[in-house]
This record gives structure tokens, sequence and C-alpha cells, in this order.
């Protein structure tokens, strides 16, 4: 009894040898075909992905490029109203330098009128003197 299991075990495992081969290999066809099939997908699908990239990385560099003209612009702007504030302050400055010159001129012209004033008001006085010894003797 022992034998014939052996012999059937042994049959079976023969019997099946060849089947197995024959599902390997069209196990391995099948793989084959689905990789010639698939190969082209993915290579394309790869490619659309670097040209997706590229393009990516392209509009990334313009939008660079513009941020970077738009911070000269702006720089070139800010250098102008700093030019003008600067302008603008020495002409202030030279407004306050002849509006402190006019007011000493102002002042010195305050004092001569003053002491104009203080002769005048001598020489009124010393004409009365004359005037009323002159027509009271």
């Amino acid at each position: 009894m022992e034998q014939a299991a052996t012999a059937y075990i042994e049959g079976l495992t023969a019997a099946t040898d060849g089947p197995m081969w024959v599902f390997a290999i069209g196990v391995l066809a099948i793989f084959a075909v689905v990789l010639i099939k698939a190969f082209p997908m993915y290579r394309e699908f790869k490619t659309r992905q670097l040209d997706i990239e590229a393009e990516r990385e392209k509009r990334k560099a313009e939008e660079a490029r513009m941020r970077d003209e738009r911070e000269r612009e702006n720089a070139a702007i800010a250098a102008r109203q700093v030019e003008a504030q600067e302008r603008s302050t020495a002409a202030m400055n030279a407004m306050t330098a002849q509006m402190a010159v006019m007011e000493s001129r102002i002042e010195l012209s305050q004092q001569g009128s003053a002491t104009m004033q203080n002769k005048v008001d001598g020489i009124a006085v010393e004409v009365h003197d004359i005037h009323t010894a002159i027509v009271h003797d």
C-alpha cells in the first residue's frame, strides 16, 4: 500500500510538472505582453511629467525675472523719491536760511529806525527849545 501511494504521488508530481511549466510560461508571456504595452505608456507619462516640470521651471524663471524687474523699478522709484525729498529738504533749509537773513536785516533796520527816531526826537526838542527861545524873547 505504501508503495502504491508513493507511486501515485510521484505520478501526480510528474503529471503536474508539465502543466506547471505551461502555466509559468503563460504567466511570463502575459507579463511580457503587459510590459510591452505598458512601457510606452509609462515612457509617455514620464515624458509628460518632464515637460510639465520644464514648463513649471520656465514659468518660475519668468516670474523671478519679472519680480526682479519690479524690484529694480521699485528701487529706482524709491531713489527718485529720496532725491526729491533731499531737494525738498535742501529748498526748505535754503528758505530757512533766507528767512533768518531777512529777519536779521529787519532787526537791524528796526534798530536803525529806532536810532533815527531818537535823533529826530532830539532834534525836535532842540527845535522846540530854539523856537521857544526866539519867539518868547
